[in-house]
């Protein structure tokens, strides 16, 4: 039997939204990397290169963030548009509590995402809650109970596939709109802007937020060891007995100790 001749899907023309940046914004900011890479990892094939045309060519003539749950519209091929909508696991009871009160707790943290940073502890803080800062895929369940996902994904056409390639344009757009307006990450996993950003501040641009932030502590321009040495990954080729992000966790330890006594009026004694 000769093989099946299958018509040329060509979508319809819709002059929607349309994707600028999206090679730019996996080149750039680390949150916006870390959300193309979370796509990547769902293994999504030719599904992946056909919702990255979407989004450029503005086949998504809808799209509206509320909280976690988004709705979109896309143009297909059919006359009739396929209608979208994703729901990403969010915080909720005790586990936004605690999210909450650290952001009020830190003014400095609400006050680097109004200014468009995204600074890394906040996905620790996120992991601390079970909760992914980026797409994820099944979620941990207890025996009986039915299979959840980080982000459930619905749209009306026919592909049984999911994410199929008009969800993929959805989550494209998405991912440039949080790597220009970086709070956009958190309020797709249930933080109430209002709630953590002080009203004064909202609506500012970047350059007035940043002045009305308090001079940082030298703890704060100093980040973390393990949050920072982990996203380099294991390095290939090593050849020491201990693992490398051990050995670059005491070296990172030892130089950030320094710098700080280097900060204080007493001397330093490099020999300890």
């Amino acid at each position: 039997m000769g093989r099946k001749n299958y018509p040329l899907r060509i979508p319809i023309v819709s002059h929607g939204i349309r994707a600028q940046n999206i090679s730019i914004s996996a080149r750039g900011v680390w949150w916006a990397k870390r959300w193309i890479k979370s796509l990547e990892a769902m293994r999504l094939g030719a599904r992946f290169g056909r919702g990255r045309q979407y989004a450029y060519s503005g086949q998504v003539t809808k799209l509206e963030i509320r909280g976690p749950h988004v709705e979109a519209v896309v143009q297909g091929s059919r006359e009739i548009p396929y209608s979208i909508q994703l729901d990403f696991n969010s915080l909720d009871g005790d586990s936004y509590e605690r999210t909450v009160g650290i952001f009020k707790s830190e003014p400095m943290l609400s006050g680097r995402v109004l200014a468009g940073d995204m600074p890394l502890e906040i996905e620790e803080i996120f992991n601390n809650e079970n909760v992914s800062l980026f797409p994820a895929g099944e979620l941990p369940r207890k025996e009986g109970e039915k299979k959840r996902y980080d982000v459930t994904m619905k749209c009306s056409c026919p592909d049984w596939a999911r994410p199929c390639k008009h969800l993929v344009s959805v989550l494209l757009l998405l991912g440039e709109e949080i790597a220009i307006h970086p709070a956009t990450l958190l309020a797709l996993r249930g933080l109430d802007l209002d709630e953590i950003f002080p009203e004064e501040l909202q609506g500012q641009s970047s350059e007035e937020v940043l002045k009305t932030l308090p001079a940082p502590s030298l703890n704060d321009c100093i980040p973390q060891a393990d949050a920072l040495i982990k996203r380099l990954g294991p390095i290939p080729m090593w050849r020491s007995s201990q693992k490398c992000i051990t050995t670059f966790s005491n070296i990172y330890n030892r130089t950030s100790s320094v710098a700080k006594e280097a900060m204080a009026p007493s001397s330093i004694d490099l020999r300890k």
